[in-house]
């Protein structure tokens, strides 16, 4: 925060999580259970205005092959202190908004050569609504030295105000040629938005403790046919 990095202003959190979380030595299939809860409260400095308010309980289950299963309950309050436009055509109103959600996921470990996780979700959504996600983020390793990263996410809204559909496809390669150089490059869709984004990063460490970034990127808009019209483009090095 004292350098400007900071996601919001004027604000008092308190937050506390609690785990339990034994291990199975006796069980040839389970290697860990866990069992964690957490509570975050956010208001105005003033504490006049509730912000957010989120209850979470996690249960998890970490097997010997290194695969895991995770099930999820989040119950959350959020103040929207102005309409804001949340798809295209569909603005939620300012207001308070209590929802929840449920949340399975599975990970398969990165031992292998594919691994990832599948996950999906189902709950309430702002004023009444109800949001459905399901998502892939997977890990294909064809050597030591390069790998890539597919991932999709698909989330079917149904509000009070209108509905919509989200999709985002995007998919990472990453070089690693040596322990201290790397390149890595980004493409994402988003179908809502109607916008093709990519990046490609350069990471040198020159000698131990220093390194090297070298940061190309682009934004682009494609409801323009043909080639994409070019919205945004940045080159940046960081030494």
């Amino acid at each position: 925060p004292e350098v400007g990095f900071v996601r919001r202003t004027d604000f008092r959190r308190t937050h506390g999580m609690a785990r339990f979380s034994p291990r199975t030595p006796g069980s040839r299939l389970v290697r860990r259970l866990s069992w964690q809860a957490g509570y975050d409260y956010v208001e105005d400095d003033a504490r006049t205005v509730v912000q957010n308010r989120l209850a979470t309980g996690d249960f998890n289950m970490e097997f010997n092959s290194g695969d895991a299963l995770s099930l999820t309950y989040q119950r959350e309050y959020e103040f929207v202190p102005r309409n804001f436009l949340i798809a295209t055509g569909v603005v939620v109103p300012s207001g308070g908004y209590d929802y929840s959600n449920l949340r399975f996921s599975y990970s398969v470990g990165r031992q292998r050569m594919v691994s990832g996780q599948l996950a999906a979700a189902t709950g309430s959504f702002y004023g009444g609504g109800d949001k459905h996600e399901a998502s892939y983020s997977g890990y294909v390793s064809f050597s030591p030295h390069f790998a890539i990263e597919p991932a999709i996410s698909l989330a079917w809204v149904d509000l009070p105000y209108g509905e919509f559909t989200a999709r985002v496809v995007s998919s990472r390669f990453i070089i690693t040629p040596t322990a201290r150089l790397m390149v890595s490059s980004l493409t994402q869709y988003n179908a809502a938005l109607n916008a093709i984004s990519s990046s490609a990063r350069l990471r040198w460490e020159y000698r131990p403790g220093s390194e090297l970034f070298l940061v190309y990127s682009d934004g682009r808009n494609t409801l323009s046919p043909g080639v994409p019209d070019l919205v945004s483009r940045s080159l940046a090095l960081k030494v």
